[in-house]
């Protein structure tokens, strides 16, 4: 009798000791959980906070622009009210006197020589006043016909409508020597210079 009142104590001893454990791990899950719900709130309590502070800063960004805009709005208008007779003229012969660069560059280029060994290319231009120069080079062939082919290229861009209704005359300024040695084999070649008086500039 004595024996099975020792058994039933251990019994309730180990029961005691199982539902100690069940609760420590509860509290510990539970715990881990309280940390994982924390670190999750505060991510996106932070990634609020930074929207809101992106937000803010295009709101202050966008209230500047806007006050840019409405002072050059009430320059405009101010100016607006002072355009006259002489500043209308002016832009009519602005509009009038502009040049169409498109078709002259597209003439320059269309009477070029291009059929190999006679292979020719515009490197630089510019406009200054009433004078454009082109600059370029071409190769030199066994017959010597560099001059030949730049006063052919020449007088056909002379011809060109789409060039001569801005410029009254086109001349050649300098044809000279300029060889070059590509992958150890010497070419010979000639650098170019002509130039276009506007109809009406100075000469």
């Amino acid at each position: 009798m004595i024996k099975y009142r020792m058994n039933l104590v251990r019994s309730l001893r180990v029961a005691e000791k199982r539902d100690q454990t069940h609760k420590a791990w509860a509290t510990l899950m539970l715990l881990g959980a309280f940390v994982v719900l924390a670190g999750a709130g505060y991510f996106v309590y932070d990634r609020v906070a930074g929207m809101q502070r992106v937000l803010n800063t295009e709101r202050t960004e966008l209230s500047r622009l806007d006050a840019e805009y409405q002072e050059l709005l009430k320059h405009y208008e101010s100016t607006q009210s002072t355009v006259d007779r002489a500043d209308i003229e002016l832009l009519n012969q602005i509009q009038t006197g502009r040049i169409y660069w498109t078709k002259k560059l597209e003439a320059m280029a269309r009477h070029l020589p291009e059929n190999e060994p006679i292979s020719y290319w515009i490197t630089r231009f510019n406009y200054r006043g009433a004078a454009y120069g082109v600059s370029g080079y071409g190769y030199i062939t066994e017959r010597q016909e560099q001059l030949l082919a730049l006063d052919d290229y020449l007088n056909k861009l002379r011809a060109d409508p789409n060039w001569s209704d801005v410029f009254g005359t086109t001349s050649l300024r300098s044809a000279v020597r300029s060889d070059e040695i590509e992958k150890g084999v010497l070419r010979e070649r000639v650098s170019f210079e002509y130039a276009s008086m506007k109809k009406g500039g100075a000469q």
